[in-house]
């Protein structure tokens, strides 16, 4: 099955927003966003997600980075908020009652260097020279 997703990296005060997934076996944090609807762009889809998991209302600036993965490509945008509004938890209307996220939060990049998306974001943006305390 061929799903493309799309992701979002929110960027403030050297803060990343990310939402926390709840899985039977498995539980993480990762950046907003989803797979592509039939006949959706990747930034289409990336701004409706971000809506949908975190509820603002977001403009695209640019394409971060990209990789493949079993079922397709991933593309992960710099994303800034248009509305001025807080980033609250929202859903995901796929899963129904059976909602995977569970929180949303603002990580400082330093604690998230390590994670796969946000190492990305960092290299991408080149903000490897910052000095992590």
């Amino acid at each position: 099955m061929n799903r493309s997703r799309a992701c979002a990296a929110l960027i403030k005060d050297n803060c990343i927003l990310m939402v926390k997934e709840v899985y039977p076996d498995k539980t993480f944090w990762t950046l907003p966003g989803g797979g592509l609807e039939a006949g959706e762009t990747f930034e289409e889809a990336v701004i409706r997600e971000v809506k949908e998991e975190v509820n603002l209302n977001v403009k695209v600036d640019r394409l971060l980075f990209s990789y493949s993965y079993d079922a397709g490509e991933v593309r992960c945008f710099l994303v800034h908020s248009i509305d001025g509004k807080i980033a609250t938890l929202g859903f995901d209307p796929e899963a129904g009652s059976k909602q995977t996220l569970s929180d949303v939060k603002w990580h400082t990049l330093e604690e998230m260097k390590d994670d796969l998306q946000v190492s990305k974001v960092i290299d991408s943006l080149k903000l490897l020279e910052y000095k992590f305390l």
